[in-house]
């Protein structure tokens, strides 16, 4: 009997332990990054960057694609602050990503 309620504890610590792991898992694909240079951007990315002309602009830039066309991904820097700057393929600035997540 005691071998039996062994049994089905380890069967249950197992089922629960499986069932947490699935559950982290998540449903976004694996999206590739491509790099590319400030200068090789759409026009549109360019002028939303005017925006920041008194930042330290990097002139490495990543894109993913998506649904709604390209992001592309901006570090800049002002003085010793720093963040990446999201702006989509029609020049409208998405968002900022600071790192602190």
């Amino acid at each position: 009997m005691k071998k039996l309620q062994i049994i089905v504890v380890v069967l249950g610590i197992a089922f629960f332990g499986i069932r947490n792991v699935n559950a982290q898992s998540t449903n976004e694909k694996n999206k590739t990054v491509y790099k590319t240079t400030q200068t090789k951007t759409p026009q549109k990315v360019k002028t939303s960057l005017k925006e920041y002309s008194d930042y330290k602009i990097s002139d490495e830039v990543t894109y993913t694609k998506s649904s709604e066309g390209n992001i592309y991904k901006f570090k800049v820097q002002k003085g010793n602050w720093s963040h990446f700057l999201l702006i989509d393929e029609s020049g409208k600035i998405l968002g900022i990503e600071t790192g602190e997540h």
